[in-house]
């Protein structure tokens, strides 16, 4: 295995732990999530980790885009630099359905990468 692909799948697997803390702060619900700006803030770090990683694992392996097409790529690095370049055009309605719905497709095509991948 290239070492490309080892640095990718290390991506994969940061990406994985950051869908499992966004689904542990989006399972306190969406009263806490309304009332806690920390809980807000957890979960938007964890986004930007999530892009972060998207963004370079494909650095480090550009073929991993095309390898792993169930992962949408584009859509997780622009989210990440949307919160971190225009913060203040943050919609929370937009974070939490991405906590709660759009993080459980992302889990199943990143635990189905890593098993293929390994």
């Amino acid at each position: 295995m290239s070492k490309g692909r080892t640095a990718a799948i290390e991506r994969l697997q940061h990406m994985l732990e950051a869908v499992n803390a966004i689904e542990g702060y989006a399972g306190r619900g969406r009263k806490a999530f309304d009332a806690e700006p920390a809980l807000r803030d957890a979960i938007l770090y964890q986004i930007v980790i999530l892009g972060e990683a998207a963004k370079s694992a494909v650095a480090a392996d550009p073929a991993i885009e095309k390898d792993l097409p169930d992962v949408e790529w584009s859509p997780i690095s622009r989210m990440r630099d949307r919160i971190t370049h225009h913060y203040w055009t943050t919609d929370r309605e937009v974070v939490w359905t991405t906590a709660t719905e759009s993080v459980a497709e992302l889990r199943k095509a990143l635990v189905g990468a890593l098993e293929r991948l390994k």
